[in-house]
């Protein structure tokens, strides 16, 4: 790989998690920021968690429904600011390594993902999915948490009316 196509600034292959949360939005504008330049893939992905009570292949029709819709609103977002993507929604155990193993075989080199703010008086501590990307994504990771207002509560900084 050329020394300019490598790095934050130079991806080839970038991976979105979403879990429908307005900080998504944001993670999905900055990965469009940085594959437009490079002319980068985006895939952006959402994973079903399926409840270990049914198996894998369980019909989770009501929340594939929400995924898809999900899915489909960022994909405009991300076509209003010029980029294409490609979207997924995955059936798993668990979000983290689903991710982390999707990201594998993508062959991606970078993640950028979305992440709530902490409770109000909280200090802020990762999801299990950040926690598994933090610890087990082989590629470069970039984590977009949310604002925090001046108590410490949360402040939605999703997607505005504006392309960038």
């Amino acid at each position: 790989m050329s020394p300019e196509r490598t790095g934050v600034l130079g991806p080839r292959r970038i991976v979105v998690p979403v879990t429908g949360v307005p900080v998504d939005f944001d993670a999905l504008r900055a990965a469009c920021r940085l594959a437009r330049p490079a002319k980068a893939e985006v895939l952006v992905i959402t994973v079903l968690e399926v409840p270990r009570h049914l198996p894998l292949s369980a019909n989770l029709a009501e929340e594939l429904g929400g995924a898809e819709e999900t899915l489909a609103e960022l994909e405009e977002m991300a076509s209003q600011l010029g980029t294409k993507v490609q979207t997924q929604v995955l059936q798993a155990r668990d979000a983290g390594p689903a991710v982390v193993d999707e990201a594998r075989r993508w062959d991606a080199d970078l993640v950028v993902v979305g992440l709530g703010a902490p409770p109000r008086f909280g200090e802020f501590s990762l999801d299990r999915m950040g926690q598994e990307l933090l610890n087990r994504v082989h590629c470069r990771l970039i984590m977009i948490r949310e604002a925090l207002g001046d108590e410490g509560q949360r402040q939605a900084v999703a997607a505005q009316d504006t392309p960038d």
